[in-house]
């Protein structure tokens, strides 16, 4: 079946998994020095060093934010230090895929609407930024916060929003360049589930993607309770449009309640692209992807630019659908192809390398607490364009 990168459903709401229309703007720009790497890379022109490059990336904890007010209202606690784990982790894990791993600056941003949004959230939100530095610096991954700005702009923000902005500095030779990636590679996925050895909770695996379409998929009951929460211009019958409250179990995993899955924290994997890049040479380790907006679709801009023919990325031995992903699916009927197109749907990460070395790739993670298996292969395209095609229970599934 041939799939857009994203249905109607999702668009409707004003949201876009692919990002074409970004990718349309920013396409004049320079690509930077690597122009397949997984973030934009630019030359060290803070101190002109050759060897060495910079990045300076921004990403923000998107619509997680309002679901984390709309559970905050309705009593939920420590909600805010995990929307700044979201916002964090979105940009660290980003640098990770080029093999920065530190030191890394952080300055945030924080938006408010202030006659929502109290100066205690605004302290939980710092605290949860700060918690996650400290764990990663104890990890030999230093953070550091260097400030940030909080503006009160009720005017443009219905609730809040929550970003940052990191820089990080690393050599040239050490850059995991994802233009790399070529035909024989096997793609080794870690688990977006269960509890690593770093978390000291189990993850559901929802990361900070997709979530204005798992909200209101997912969960009904709350469209006239909480209007400040979507924007008034999406159609009615897409707003909440669920059957299930926070409070209620997560089908298929009780030890979750379905607000608790939907907000559970961002995993970083840090640590683990860490131990990866100290058991398998830089060189073999032909790209790390991030499974983040597009879902399983993500890997579609990476190998060689430009080449004349693309590659074909075969994604057929995926981990079993996540509850929560199951409960999202199963609550309005959504399409298989845009789930996966959305949703990380059981990795948030996977390695393209060489099958060589898929069985230490799988044995590091193991012995951090995470699931791995090799879920798919890289084939060549009969054609220019890269192709990854999903196969499972659920059909078959092409995405361009």
């Amino acid at each position: 079946m041939e799939a857009s990168r994203q249905d109607d459903r999702y668009r409707q709401r004003g949201v876009s998994a692919g990002k074409e229309e970004v990718h349309a703007a920013i396409a004049r720009q320079d690509a930077g020095l690597f122009s397949g790497a997984f973030c934009k890379i630019i030359a060290d022109e803070l101190t002109g060093s050759f060897d060495h490059c910079l990045i300076v990336h921004a990403d923000t904890a998107g619509t997680k934010a309002s679901l984390g007010y709309l559970a905050w209202r309705e009593g939920f606690p420590n909600v805010w230090r995990g929307i700044a784990q979201d916002a964090l982790v979105m940009n660290l894990d980003d640098l990770g895929c080029v093999g920065a791993l530190g030191p890394f600056l952080i300055s945030n941003t924080i938006g408010r609407n202030a006659k929502l949004i109290p100066g205690a959230v605004l302290g939980e939100i710092i605290d949860g930024y700060q918690r996650l530095c400290d764990l990663l610096t104890r990890d030999g991954i230093p953070c550091l916060m260097t400030g940030g700005e909080t503006a009160d702009v009720g005017d443009l923000v219905r609730t809040l929003d929550v970003g940052c902005t990191i820089t990080a500095r690393l050599p040239r030779a050490e850059v995991i360049d994802a233009a790399r990636i070529t035909v024989g590679d096997v793609l080794v996925g870690f688990s977006s589930l269960g509890q690593a050895a770093w978390e000291d909770a189990p993850n559901s695996g929802i990361g900070s993607n997709g979530l204005t379409s798992a909200r209101h998929e997912l969960l009904g009951g709350y469209r006239e309770k909480y209007p400040e929460t979507y924007a008034p211009q999406i159609d009615p019958a897409l707003v909440y449009c669920g059957k299930h409250r926070l409070e209620e179990p997560l089908p298929g995993d009780p030890a979750f309640t379905v607000g608790s899955a939907l907000l559970s924290p961002t995993r970083t994997y840090l640590p683990l692209i860490k131990r990866l890049l100290q058991r398998i040479p830089r060189a073999d380790v032909h790209g790390l992807i991030h499974c983040s907006g597009g879902g399983q679709t993500k890997i579609l801009r990476f190998g060689a630019p430009g080449a004349a023919r693309g590659l074909r990325f075969i994604k057929d031995a995926l981990f079993p659908v996540p509850p929560l992903c199951a409960a999202i699916q199963a609550s309005t009927g959504l399409k298989w192809s845009e789930m996966y197109s959305v949703y990380n749907m059981g990795h948030r990460l996977e390695a393209a390398l060489p099958a060589a070395h898929a069985a230490t790739a799988i044995a590091v993670a193991r012995d951090l607490g995470l699931d791995a298996k090799i879920i798919g292969r890289v084939e060549a395209n009969d054609g220019p364009g890269n192709v990854v095609e999903v196969r499972g229970g659920h059909g078959t599934f092409v995405y361009r």
